[in-house]
């Protein structure tokens, strides 16, 4: 048989040979030391395992069973699927309002302590006009941990490319927050042919610099009137009241968000805002977020 390459055969002297043609004295002294060499071979033999060369680490880990490495926390059990956690900022998104400097005052703090998850305030109107409430309400609304939103309000007769950079200008989206939203429900009495195409102008320039498509707030009255049917791939807050579940405008399937009653008085808003909810059946709310 082969030699194992992890370790050296037992080495044990070789018992002391015996000269059988030496003197009785000589050969009884000899015996003597031949037993007694003999006993302590036994000896060591019984008492201590034979010397072996150095076994190399990996050997020795490869002989013994692994130590159990505990699983971390948030890992699943034997027998446990695991499931994708869901990021919080999805999970808030249920019930929201809406508010502009005509809702007054709003400690946003006591708006979410009341139940109130996710807001939209307005920021700009066409190409010049900024609400003053706007710059005291963001960062109020991050410190109170309510998912924030801006709005454009879209002026018909303004030129489209210049009332994006105005809302460029005037709002910062970091991740996490609701995506830019344009407000558009009024025509103005001098807005020339070619609306639709105007407006896909400042989608596409909004959507360039954000990085996320912008959600379009609108009515169905309003846009089944004004405009077309292709503006579907594009996120949809559809605004009607009074009723148990809003139309959807031509070129939608369903919507994103719905604006159900407006004025209402909410815990925190000095006077009054409009309150919004999340479509129940929506799969991913993080598609209204601007991406982590």
């Amino acid at each position: 048989m082969t030699r194992s390459s992890r370790a050296s055969p037992s080495r044990i002297n070789p018992i002391p040979f015996v000269d059988t043609d030496m003197t009785p004295r000589r050969a009884r002294a000899q015996a003597s030391t031949f037993w007694a060499a003999l006993i302590l071979i036994t000896i060591a033999a019984c008492g201590q395992p034979p010397p072996t060369a150095s076994t190399p680490n990996s050997a020795v880990a490869s002989a013994s069973p692994p130590a159990e490495t505990p699983a971390p926390a948030d890992s699943p059990r034997p027998g446990e699927i695991a499931t994708e956690q869901t990021p919080p900022s999805v999970v808030a998104l249920t019930e929201g309002i809406d508010v502009s400097r005509h809702s007054g005052a709003v400690d946003w703090q006591q708006v979410r302590d009341a139940g109130t998850t996710f807001a939209f305030v307005k920021a700009t109107e066409g190409i010049d006009l900024a609400d003053p409430a706007f710059a005291q309400h963001w960062p109020a609304m991050k410190t109170a941990s309510v998912i924030r939103g801006a709005y454009h309000f879209y002026v018909t007769e303004d030129d489209p490319r210049a009332q994006a950079d105005f809302f460029i200008s005037k709002v910062i989206l970091e991740p996490g927050d609701l995506a830019p939203v344009v407000d558009l429900e009024l025509i103005g009495r001098n807005t020339k042919p070619g609306l639709a195409d105007r407006f896909r102008i400042y989608l596409d320039a909004i959507e360039a610099h954000y990085g996320v498509r912008p959600i379009i707030y609108t009515s169905p009255t309003f846009w089944d009137k004004h405009m077309d049917d292709q503006f579907g791939d594009y996120p949809l807050w559809v605004a009607e009241y009074g009723v148990d579940s809003p139309r959807t405008p031509s070129g939608w399937s369903t919507w994103d968000l719905w604006q159900w009653k407006g004025d209402a008085t909410v815990p925190g808003v000095t006077k009054t805002a409009d309150l919004n909810r999340i479509h129940p059946e929506l799969a991913d709310p993080s598609v209204l977020l601007i991406p982590q």
